[in-house]
């Protein structure tokens, strides 16, 4: 593979990435295994969960909906290439801070220069003849008796993730392995109830056949009750599931991730961007991609007159 002069120098550059492992790394390929354990790989892959986002992808950059114009133009094209190379061409200088952050540094006696805003520092004269460790719990004490302090966590990144706990990532993982089942699972031309083993699973059957719920995973002892309410719990598990799946996409295609809620403002398309959506989907053009090394095309279309 042919790498361009302007890849080749964001590969070798040293990059600064909050919301990985660690936070530095010398270079984009020594970034690589932990940007696949990241929240990135996560935004990365519900961009291509998203037809809004391949119709973007297929019209260059061309939307209705500012918002995907934008994340377009940061994220580019996601169904072109696997994860490993869109990483290293795009994902780290995407992410990378853009601007040094604030460092412990040693003052220069000889150059009692301070950085610019001085209110947010705290000037400490150390005596090097202690032990590290006295130094780090006096220097601790310092900090927390300040009454100035306050922590912010500021970014220069392109793109910068919501503020988020840990174990969203997990939701986003279960969610994931749910839409794919259901998705793989799907006819078109059938629609089938609970209880049915052919064509369309069920909430219920693709929740037990994921174990998705424990509690609800049935039982040999198990009486007619007891059944109906691990059945109708599963079914809703399945149902959350799904729709946090569809609203992970539908942020991430507006350079929100990740968010669990609703949209708040829906994307738009015009009626002719619409038909083409529907054509993609019925025929195939479009589909997602649940592996990181899967690609899919996104050359231009004409949606036939009879189809319109």
């Amino acid at each position: 593979m042919r790498i361009a002069p302007d890849e080749r120098k964001n590969q070798a550059r040293e990059h600064a990435i909050k919301g990985m492992r660690r936070f530095r790394y010398r270079d984009a390929q020594a970034s690589l295994d932990d940007a696949k354990r990241s929240p990135y790989f996560w935004w990365w892959t519900y961009l291509r969960q998203s037809k809004d986002y391949w119709l973007v992808c297929v019209q260059k950059g061309v939307a209705d909906d500012m918002r995907l114009r934008r994340t377009y133009f940061k994220f580019g094209d996601v169904y072109a290439a696997p994860f490993d190379e869109w990483w290293l061409k795009r994902g780290t200088s995407l992410f990378s801070e853009r601007i040094d952050l604030p460092s412990v540094r040693e003052v220069d006696r000889g150059d009692m220069r301070l950085s610019r805003d001085g209110s947010e520092h705290m000037l400490v004269e150390i005596p090097l003849h202690l032990t590290e460790r006295t130094i780090i719990s006096q220097i601790r004490q310092l900090l927390r008796d300040s009454p100035d302090r306050v922590v912010r966590r500021h970014s220069s990144a392109q793109a910068q993730l919501v503020k988020y706990t840990g174990n969203r990532m997990d939701v986003a993982s279960v969610a994931l392995r749910v839409w794919r089942e259901y998705y793989n699972s799907r006819t078109e031309d059938k629609t089938f109830k609970v209880g049915k083993v052919q064509g369309t699973l069920s909430y219920y059957q693709i929740g037990r056949r994921l174990k998705l719920v424990s509690t609800c995973m049935p039982s040999t002892t198990d009486d007619a009750v007891r059944s109906a309410k691990k059945v109708g719990g599963m079914k809703v598990a399945v149902s959350r599931a799904l729709a946090r799946a569809n609203n992970l996409a539908s942020h991430a295609a507006i350079g929100e991730f990740p968010m669990l809620a609703k949209i708040k403002e829906p994307i738009q398309w015009r009626s002719s961007a619409q038909a083409r959506l529907a054509f993609a989907e019925e025929t195939k053009l479009w589909r997602p991609l649940f592996e990181p090394d899967e690609t899919l095309p996104t050359e231009r279309f004409m949606v036939p007159k009879s189809a319109a």
